[in-house]
């Protein structure tokens, strides 16, 4: 019924819920940036990743 957990494995289950409490809190955020629009009727915030910008700079 018991089991050894050496530290390797504890950490392993730390870090697992950290995530899923990571991955929680961007899902309740982005959740409640698309209510508030549409209670507010104002569009979402729009992505700010400058992909293009990096591809383009990477080629001069």
């Amino acid at each position: 019924m018991f089991s050894y957990l050496d530290a390797q494995t504890g950490s392993m289950i730390v870090t697992a819920i950290a995530g899923g409490f990571a991955g929680l809190a961007v899902a309740f955020k982005m959740g409640m940036a698309r209510i508030r629009s549409k209670v507010t009727g104002k569009p979402m915030p729009a992505n700010e990743s400058s992909e293009d910008d990096e591809y383009e700079s990477s080629h001069d």
